[in-house]
């Protein structure tokens, strides 16, 4: 298991996992998941192993983080201040996947590259998807997911046209239900954009 650390964000203890070297990638979990979701699915290890630096975050009032009063696009930035990184690629699971969104939009010069899962509320950012219509994005959602409608992902490659997208798994957490189908995408994704 992943050793527990936390940062000051905002007054705010907040915890996070990390492991690796190389280009920084920021898990972002949904609202019914933590930061050790990423271990347990074997998520870290795979990015760790196609040569990332893995760093999966609890936002704050989730797992072992303190709350704070600051949307999640805001976070993501002040978290990626606090840890002193310049620019990440940004992976979000549903409510951390519109929050990857959010904060694409409003800081696309701290975002390397996108991976989008089941992502929710994006139809409501249409306004500033144009910003990131050149970033390498990954979309993968569930066959069957009853949470995200298609409208999340379809907006996206209306804007970003080279994104690729992907069913894996059945449910809107996907990754629990095929995680090696959806560990291997991850790893051929972030393999493909290591050069760019």
């Amino acid at each position: 298991m992943l050793e527990d650390k936390f940062i000051t964000v905002q007054d705010s203890k907040i915890h996070y996992i990390e492991d690796g070297n190389g280009t920084p990638i920021i898990f972002c979990h949904g609202a019914r998941f933590n930061a050790r979701t990423y271990e347990e699915t074997g998520t870290i290890q795979t990015a760790v192993d196609a040569g990332y630096h893995a760093i999966s975050v609890d936002f704050p009032g989730y797992g072992k983080s303190e709350n704070l009063s600051t949307d999640l696009f805001t976070f993501i930035s002040e978290f990626m201040g606090a840890m002193k990184l310049e620019q990440a690629v940004v992976l979000g699971a549903s409510m951390g996947g519109e929050a990857a969104v959010g904060f694409a939009t409003k800081y696309p010069e701290k975002t390397r590259a996108l991976i989008l899962v089941g992502a929710v509320g994006v139809t409501d950012m249409e306004s500033g998807l144009s910003m990131i219509a050149d970033k390498p994005t990954l979309l993968i959602w569930g066959k069957n997911d009853a949470i995200s409608a298609p409208s999340n992902y379809e907006i996206i490659m209306r804007y970003n046209t080279a994104a690729e997208f992907s069913n894996i798994g059945r449910q809107h957490a996907c990754y629990l239900d095929d995680p090696k189908g959806f560990n291997d995408r991850i790893k051929a994704f972030l393999e493909e954009i290591k050069g760019k």
